[in-house]
């Protein structure tokens, strides 16, 4: 997830073994191997302190009093159990190549999390994962409508745009989108151009470009794929543009690989615990303008069920 929408880092496939003996190398003088990869160390004992790299690069994207956060007890807790729901094929590729997980402390607004590729001085095929602190405290109701909420500028309307996902933390969400784009880089799955999840949504030539019929949608203009704010009064046209998508959500429409990530991520939260998700858009009488259940729309479902086969298909490659 690009850290709504600032910082991201693309990853290329890589081969699957490629990182499964792989160990820093000698001479690394900088500070960013502190923590030894050992593919057969458990997940949690790969949380560590961020690079000053990793610390620079949410500086860049705008957060205020950046620095790195160490894990309350409570907090662990809300790790292990995001990381104890991870799918198996995540499981099995993050413990090849994730080296290290890190948490920041952070503003919110500029930044939330970023996937990048370790340096080559630690190993090669490897992956960093850093959080922003803070997401550990939020619901997912409240992360997805602060996120979405970049999208829009005041107009002065008193429209509301609200994203409803029930009282579910929003970590195992986040964790969900980011290890998929680990195992996306590891696998390729966004690249392939003949993935079923791509048709009806992606241009056939692998780009970021839309399908032709997606052109002229509204979805097509927003901040997150280059376009300017809108006014939030415009909101409600802009939530039917996407119903007449077969995106999950607005930030699926940012690139394949963001496509994918919500894609698996909404699959497992609704096919696991039944998270709802529910777009709102209210006036300035609260009362109700457009609403959406992305999650019920029949080319939604049949997306998924796409990406879950694909899944399903890579276990054990």
């Amino acid at each position: 997830m690009k850290p709504v929408a600032a910082i991201s880092i693309s990853i290329a496939p890589l081969a699957l073994a490629a990182a499964a003996s792989a160990q820093p190398q000698a001479g690394d003088e900088s500070g960013r191997c502190a923590i030894p990869f050992s593919a057969a160390s458990q997940l949690r004992a790969r949380v560590g302190a961020p690079s000053p790299d990793i610390l620079n690069a949410f500086t860049r994207s705008g957060a205020k009093d950046v620095g790195p956060h160490t894990l309350t007890d409570a907090e662990w807790k809300t790790v292990d159990a995001a990381i104890a729901a991870l799918p198996r094929l995540h499981r099995d590729v993050l413990q090849r190549h994730l080296r290290r997980i890190s948490f920041v402390d952070a503003s919110s607004g500029a930044g939330n999390a970023l996937t990048s590729v370790a340096e080559p001085a630690c190993g090669e095929g490897l992956f960093d994962l850093t959080l922003r602190a803070g997401l550990l405290g939020e619901t997912l109701t409240g992360f997805l409508s602060g996120k979405e909420a970049g999208l829009f500028t005041d107009d002065g309307s008193g429209t509301t745009v609200r994203i409803e996902a029930g009282a579910m933390p929003a970590a195992p969400y986040i964790l969900l989108h980011e290890s998929t784009h680990i195992v996306d880089g590891v696998l390729g799955l966004s690249r392939r151009t003949d993935a079923a999840f791509r048709k009806e949504a992606w241009d056939a030539e692998g780009s970021r470009a839309l399908a032709p019929k997606l052109a002229a949608n509204p979805i097509n203009g927003i901040a997150w794929r280059g376009g300017a704010k809108l006014p939030i009064g415009d909101a409600a046209n802009l939530y039917r543009g996407l119903q007449a998508t077969p995106f999950v959500s607005l930030y699926a429409s940012v690139a394949p690989s963001e496509d994918l990530a919500e894609l698996v991520a909404w699959q497992q939260l609704s096919a696991r615990w039944h998270v709802p998700l529910r777009i709102v858009v209210r006036g300035a009488d609260g009362a109700t303008a457009f609403a959406y259940k992305p999650l019920e729309a029949p080319a939604v479902r049949a997306r998924m069920a796409g990406v879950s086969a694909l899944l399903a298909a890579s276990n054990g490659s």
